[in-house]
This record gives structure tokens, C-alpha cells and sequence, in this order.
């Protein structure tokens, strides 16, 4: 598979994977030693939901360059992009998916 990326582009894949896996690591330890409510698909949408906005939030922060000229920082324009996205795009984009899902689950927590 070819990743088309340019700069720090490449990067989106790890900050996607990263939390997700954190949230869902978490989400199996506290099915393991709490076996009440964890064990419903919703709470797994709601993790996925939470680790999709910290990969939104970590992506968006990590968009920005700063450089140092003459001892202040300067934010400077880069061209971070994954498959021809922006990774301040791709920020936005899982900010959306990530409350949709959350809201998916909580629909599903209520009404199921």
C-alpha cells in the first residue's frame, strides 16, 4: 500500500492509533475487573469515540511549527499532509467522526 504523505503527514496513522489503542486497552481492564456495566457494545463505541477527539486534539496540536527567532517563537506555515489532507483537516475530521460515534453510543445506551 502506498501512503502518500508530505513532512509530518505520516503521522496521522500513529496519532489514530495510539489513543485508540490506550482507550481500548483501558476499556478491557476495566471489563476484566469491573463486570457490570462494561460489558455493553456501547461502552466500546464511547471509547472509540473518546480516543478518536484525543487523536483529534493531538493532531491538531502537532500541526503547528514554531521556530525561534531571536528569542521568540515564531509559528511558521509547513505543509503537513496526509493522502493530499491537511492535518489540521484531519484533526476536524476525527473531532466529527469521534463525537458522532459518541453520541452513536449513548443513543445506543438509552434506547436499546
Amino acid at each position: 500500500m502506498i501512503l502518500i504523505y508530505n513532512n509530518r503527514g505520516i503521522l496521522i496513522p500513529v496519532f489514530f492509533a495510539v489513543p485508540f489503542l490506550g482507550v481500548m486497552l483501558l476499556i478491557g481492564a476495566l471489563k476484566s475487573y469491573i463486570n457490570t456495566s462494561f460489558s455493553t457494545d456501547c461502552i466500546f463505541e464511547i471509547g472509540v469515540g473518546i480516543g478518536l477527539i484525543i487523536s483529534s486534539v493531538w493532531t491538531y496540536f502537532t500541526s503547528f511549527d514554531y521556530v525561534m527567532n531571536n528569542g521568540q517563537k515564531e509559528k511558521i506555515e509547513m505543509n503537513h499532509h496526509f493522502f493530499y489532507i491537511s492535518n489540521r483537516l484531519w484533526s476536524y475530521i476525527m473531532l466529527v467522526i469521534g463525537i458522532l460515534v459518541i453520541i452513536s453510543g449513548i443513543f445506543e445506551f438509552f434506547f436499546d
